[in-house]
């Protein structure tokens, strides 16, 4: 009778060893498994509203300009990382089961980086070269479970880094147009940005943009433009010198003869990406080049959105 009980007693202990073996096996599989899926999937989501606050914000710096509002304002707010600033999931939700909330920086960075417009007209009879800062507003993810991003506004455009390549997200404001067979058009807005600062960590970010006075357009009949960009890398020179080539693509001009393209070696640092437009007739022969630069500089402000209590 005894020597039952104590059968009956063991079985209870191996059971509940058991039990607890295929809990801990349970939670094991969820946060080997479930845990980072669920994860890259926040960050991918998070990583493509990223992208489209970009492009809303870019589409908000352009209503300015184009329609010349100096010194108004406009306001765009930017989640840094999954976090969203809100606290994990405690109590019978252990955090555990929960994917860890990524972070990230936003800044306005001086990039080192500048375009340069040279150009060549009968009326001052010399080359004139001007010089335009390209200074960006910079988001850099720190992902936990999906690959480093980082998005930029630069210049007008949006640009996305990521794995040593640099892609063209949305296009610079430039135009390369083939008119007639007499006369092409360089139309540019060098977009500049000024400021400074960075802000790191979860949560909300908003970022306060105001348009300077507008500057008055320059435009004059040129033998030739020619338009370079001076760049940190190789990669970030090949996705301007594709710049360049759709823009003068879209613009209808096909003949070679009108055109010169290029792109420094990758062994050379920093990277030049540069595109001649000469027009119908080379050298100085006619004024066939109608450029027009029109310069647009903004204020950026980064302020940290905190939760008021009361």
């Amino acid at each position: 009778m005894t020597r039952y009980r104590n059968d009956v007693g063991l079985s209870e202990v191996i059971g509940f060893i058991l039990l607890l073996g295929l809990v801990a096996a349970a939670f094991s599989m969820w946060m080997v498994y479930v845990v980072p899926v669920n994860g890259r999937e926040a960050e991918i989501i998070q990583m493509d509203g990223v992208k489209d606050r970009f492009t809303d914000y870019k589409i908000s710096l352009d209503s300015l300009w184009i329609n010349n509002q100096s010194y108004v304002t406009v306001s765009t707010s930017f989640n840094l990382g999954t976090g969203g600033g809100n606290t994990q999931a405690s109590g019978l939700f252990l955090p555990m089961l929960n994917p860890i909330a990524s972070s990230a920086v936003i800044a306005i960075q001086d990039t080192r980086e500048s375009m340069n417009i040279t150009y060549r007209s009968a009326a001052v009879n010399t080359t004139t070269s001007r010089q335009y800062l390209m200074n960006s507003l910079q988001y850099q993810s720190q992902n936990y479970y999906w690959i480093q991003q980082q998005y930029e506004y630069q210049d007008g455009g949006v640009f996305l880094s990521q794995e040593n390549r640099t892609i063209c997200r949305v296009s610079p404001p430039i135009s390369f147009v083939n008119n007639t067979d007499y006369n092409t058009t360089v139309d540019i807005t060098p977009i500049q940005i000024a400021g400074g600062g960075s802000i790191g960590g979860n949560g909300p970010v908003r970022v306060d943009s105001r348009l300077r006075a507008m500057q008055t357009p320059q435009t004059q009949k040129t033998f030739w433009v020619n338009i370079s960009v001076n760049v940190t890398d190789y990669s970030t020179a090949l996705m301007w010198r594709g710049i360049f080539d759709d823009a003068r693509r879209n613009g209808g001009i096909t003949n070679t003869s009108w055109y010169s393209i290029g792109i420094t070696p990758p062994s050379v640092t920093p990277g030049r990406a540069f595109i001649n437009i000469s027009g119908p007739y080379a050298g100085f022969q006619r004024e066939d080049v109608s450029m027009t630069v029109r310069p647009v500089e903004y204020s950026v402000f980064l302020n940290n959105i905190a939760p008021m209590t009361f």
